[in-house]
């Protein structure tokens, strides 16, 4: 009686512990699907030729605050999530501000794609590029993101005429390329307004 007891149990708890592991392969099968990445440009380029020349490049990281989140929430209708995100600042011999850059990674489908946005020091978009993509959208991204001349409508903008552009291109067919880009943009001005106030 004993045995057959002893048997069900070691059954059972094979069988609870190969379902972790099932779903954590799963995952990561599911997660390669876009090929290998397509690299356009370096991050350590990026923060060569898209800050202001001349300035000390400074690495922060800040906690968005639920508080924050909730606020952009009512006020722009949208808002990065919690938590804690790095981005440079660019400073002059006296500390005053010279540019900000924003590195980040977007999931997209099977993928992620690399973008890096840069504002001047009165909050203005100064350069966007795309850093990188999954091989399986690099045509995609080009038709509909870089050879329309989509990301330049977004330059010389302010903060809040970034995020009230996102947000108007976020109403395109959900989930799409430039939908997902423009999400992205919108969030570094909303993270922008949180962290330097511009």
């Amino acid at each position: 009686m004993q045995r057959r007891y002893f048997h069900k149990v070691i059954i059972i708890t094979s069988f609870l512990l190969t379902i972790p592991l099932i779903s954590i392969g799963t995952a990561l099968a599911h997660k390669g699907h876009g090929g290998p990445g397509k690299v356009f440009m370096q991050e350590a380029d990026a923060l060569k030729t898209m800050l202001p020349g001349g300035g000390k490049i400074l690495k922060r990281k800040e906690v968005l605050k639920k508080e924050k989140v909730s606020e952009a929430i009512k006020q722009w209708g949208y808002s990065p999530s919690e938590g804690t995100y790095t981005y440079f600042i660019s400073k002059g011999n006296s500390g005053d501000l010279l540019g900000l850059l924003f590195i980040q990674s977007i999931e997209y489908k099977h993928g992620s794609i690399g973008l890096a946005v840069g504002y001047d020091k009165g909050g203005h978009v100064s350069d966007i590029k795309i850093l990188s993509c999954p091989e399986k959208y690099v045509k995609e991204l080009a038709e509909q993101v870089q050879d329309n001349e989509f990301l330049e409508g977004f330059l010389h903008l302010s903060t809040s005429e970034v995020i009230n552009k996102a947000k108007d291109a976020g109403k395109e067919t959900p989930e799409s390329i430039r939908q997902v880009i423009a999400n992205e943009i919108g969030s570094t001005s909303i993270l922008l307004k949180a962290f330097q106030g511009l």
